[in-house]
């Protein structure tokens, strides 16, 4: 069942309190419906032994005993971001449909537990520059910073929230992260600080076509989702959101109207050579410098990354 199929299930229940089973043929008892205040809700029904599980002001957790079973419902509290908890059904049920154990519950609390530190809310919108400067960071984290230094190093080592730091840096080892869409021809430098150094580092940057929503293409909540769900241990997925509530992201379905297409990545060695400016040189009295790097006129630092 995919996120759509939740979508329409849930569209057909009218009444308070009715639930429909997902499929007949799925292992395990689950049912998507309406709790007795209307609200979207995952209904798990079986034989187990209760344990505590947390939820918090967009998805209420209850835990209901009846005659003959057990009830886990997961109620969503919004009428915004849907979408989220369309997800989050979507993911449960798909994860569950081959189960083969005796104890369905333990499986969907754990997999709840990787799901819950999506379900956070904020006010706050990122604009678009903000958006696919995030999606070229989160790119990097995943396809390149964990891999190369493990995930807990390589999610430490991201500060790109703070802006007085590099975005990516290990030891020695230091890298600035620039999105761009394909037409731009140059980076923004938005601080003297995020290119001066007395190591070498990388200046890597990303090329991105923005397209319509309905293409299939890299989006901001999608990332997240796929590098949340990477994610093994619980105090890593802490670091991950911690460093997203510091840059302002909240999982909210405005974001699904941003779909970029991967066009490319350059890295390019920052090195003594590298046209930039240091504060060690600046007249004394310039307190803040912002300028841009042309692309063409760097080529030669490219390197592989």
């Amino acid at each position: 069942m995919n996120k759509e199929e939740v979508r329409e299930q849930l569209s057909l229940v009218i009444k308070n309190s009715e639930y429909v089973r997902v499929t007949d043929s799925h292992p395990l008892e689950l049912y998507l419906g309406k709790n007795e205040k209307g609200n979207p809700t995952l209904r798990f029904n079986g034989m187990f032994q209760p344990v505590k599980v947390v939820g918090n002001s967009l998805l209420e957790i209850k835990q209901v005993k009846t005659t003959d079973y057990y009830s886990l419902l997961f109620c969503f509290n919004s009428t915004d971001n849907l979408s989220l908890f369309y997800n989050f059904c979507e993911d449960i049920i798909s994860q569950t449909e081959n189960y083969s154990g005796t104890n369905g519950y333990i499986e969907i609390v754990n997999r709840y537990n990787q799901w819950k530190k999506m379900f956070y809310g904020s006010s706050k919108l990122l604009n678009e520059n903000e958006i696919i400067g995030l999606i070229g960071e989160l790119m990097f984290l995943k396809n390149y910073a964990i891999g190369k230094y493990r995930t807990t190093t390589g999610l430490n080592g991201w500060s790109g929230p703070e802006p007085t730091h590099k975005d990516f840096s290990y030891g020695d080892d230091w890298f600035e992260i620039k999105t761009i869409n394909s037409f731009k021809n140059s980076v923004f430098i938005s601080s003297i600080e995020q290119l001066d150094s007395e190591n070498d580092g990388r200046l890597v940057v990303y090329r991105m076509e923005k397209m319509s929503p309905c293409f299939n293409g890299i989006s901001l909540n999608n990332l997240v989702s796929e590098i949340m769900q990477s994610l093994a241990l619980d105090t890593d997925k802490d670091i991950f959101v911690e460093k997203l509530k510091q840059v302002g992201y909240a999982y909210n379905e405005v974001y699904d109207n941003y779909i970029y297409n991967y066009i490319s990545v350059d890295a390019y060695l920052v090195n003594s050579e590298f046209p930039r400016l240091k504060a060690s040189r600046l007249p004394a009295g310039i307190g803040k410098v912002q300028y841009e790097v042309l692309l063409k006129m760097i080529e030669k630092f490219k390197e592989m990354i």
